[in-house]
């Protein structure tokens, strides 16, 4: 039988690994690497046992955005933008553990709102004025229940897993 507790991380790291390469391969389409963006940041990062290791991830993924953006500065804001939030929204789940879907989901919302806004002051700061490009942003806003609900399955307590 297959143990949970050795089992988790290992799916953990394949789904991170997954959605790092979903991020490298819509690079056609901004406004969905970044709904994939703010999934693997407030979504899976947060999940690992170490936030280290979750800051990581989520640093990777900031990378991984900036390189296949060819209008976009390649300075690290997207890094920095997403290592912080992973690190507030670690923190959030350590405080306030996930019960309910609708509270969870609302959190999201605006853990992702945190998270643009992080993103670009990170970007300004690094390389200047840029244009923000609001559509991504939105996009993932608007689509927190769909991506937000298997979240919340990977956050839910073990016990109701």
């Amino acid at each position: 039988m297959n143990n949970p507790a050795t089992s988790h991380p290992f799916r953990l790291l394949l789904f991170t690994l997954l959605n790092l390469g979903c991020i490298y391969h819509a690079a056609p389409w901004p406004a969905v690497q970044a709904v994939l963006n703010a999934f693997l940041v407030l979504a899976l990062a947060p999940e690992f046992r170490s936030i280290l290791v979750g800051a990581f991830w989520a640093a990777m993924a900031g990378w991984v955005l900036e390189g296949t953006m060819r209008s976009y500065p390649h300075l690290g804001g997207t890094a920095l933008g997403n290592l912080t939030t992973t690190i507030l929204a670690a923190w959030t789940l350590a405080q306030w553990p996930t019960s309910a879907r609708q509270a969870f989901l609302s959190r999201l919302a605006v853990l992702t709102v945190i998270h643009a806004l992080l993103v670009h002051g990170a970007v300004r700061i690094a390389c200047g004025p840029h244009p923000w490009g609001w559509g991504g942003w939105l996009l993932t806003l608007v689509t927190v229940p769909l991506w937000g609900t298997l979240a919340f399955k990977l956050h839910r307590p073990l016990h109701r897993r």
